[in-house]
């Protein structure tokens, strides 16, 4: 990590843009074609760059630590130059994703998938040798919360600078890390916000859902609450009565059932509470859900083939 000497002896000046070399950065991209990008150039145009890029000398050039946005906005704008701060050369890996971290994990547009993936660059650059993947660094975060005086002082340590940096619980580093562990559809669903992140972290505690894409692609469709998700995730850990000595009712019995639980409710309805009628009301997608799952995709008619003409 910088020292308060190297970060007051930043120099400011106007550099060229092909001065400056762009590595990857802790955002997975950045859309040019968005409204927010738009907004910015616009500002950049009437108001100019109002908080300098970070950069830092890097074979005869200059790395960009932070400001990858206004970079890019300068680069469509074709603008020559670019405001920048130059930070003392910084060359270990882990200080870089610190800079960076220290910039983007405390915005709050930053995705959720973006957070994860540079607190666990972070992690990994601060542990080369311990060749930690997911999995690793979730152990090793498990066992600061459980059994701290079994985890190692450097991974402790490398903790509490993170927390510093990022603002954020070791419960929320530890749920947000998870999100890498999903299924690459999900992951791009919460990247591109069609999924809420705290449904992201159900699918995530519920991996071995055997069901757990069908589910997604049905809640991409028809959206659930999150009670409703977890119930369907969940499902399948239920005990259920062995097949071989408990008959299954027949249809018209279980849809009789169902009416007359319909008319109990309709009888009943001045007496139930608002919070009694959400939870029927989540029982009852879960239910729908599950009946969905197992009605198979009925392949669609054959075209019918046209008689000859008689003669």
């Amino acid at each position: 990590m910088a020292t308060k000497k190297t970060v007051e002896s930043l120099e400011f000046m106007y550099l060229p843009l092909e001065s400056i070399i762009v590595e990857e950065q802790i955002r997975s991209g950045i859309d040019t074609e968005s409204d927010s990008f738009k907004a910015l150039m616009e500002s950049i145009k009437d108001r100019g760059i109002l908080e300098p890029v970070l950069v830092t000398p890097k074979d005869g050039k200059y790395l960009l630590l932070c400001g990858e946005r206004r970079y890019l906005a300068v680069l469509n704008l074709g603008l020559p130059t670019i405001p920048a701060r130059i930070l003392d050369a910084i060359t270990q890996k882990d200080e870089i994703l610190a800079f960076q971290l220290t910039e983007n994990l405390q915005r709050e547009d930053l995705n959720p998938m973006d957070q994860a993936k540079g607190i666990l660059a972070y992690i990994q650059a601060r542990h080369p040798d311990k060749g930690y993947d997911v999995d690793g660094v979730m152990n090793e975060l498990m066992k600061v919360i459980r059994e701290p005086e079994y985890a190692s002082q450097e991974f402790i340590a490398t903790v509490a600078m993170t927390l510093e940096i990022s603002g954020k619980s070791i419960k929320t580093m530890f749920n947000g890390l998870s999100l890498l562990k999903l299924p690459d559809e999900i992951q791009a669903a919460i990247r591109a916000g069609n999924l809420p992140v705290s449904q992201g972290y159900l699918f995530a505690a519920n991996l071995d859902c055997p069901d757990l894409m069908q589910i997604f692609t049905n809640i991409m469709m028809k959206p659930v609450t999150n009670a409703t998700l977890n119930n369907l995730l969940t499902a399948y850990k239920k005990v259920k009565p062995d097949p071989g000595t408990t008959k299954p009712l027949p249809m018209k019995k279980q849809i009789a059932s169902l009416r007359s639980v319909e008319s109990r409710i309709e009888m009943g309805i001045a007496t139930y509470t608002r919070p009694d009628l959400v939870t029927l009301l989540d029982e009852l997608h879960v239910f729908c859900a599950l009946v969905e799952l197992r009605i198979p995709i009925a392949p669609e008619p054959a075209p019918e083939k046209k008689k000859p003409p008689q003669v």
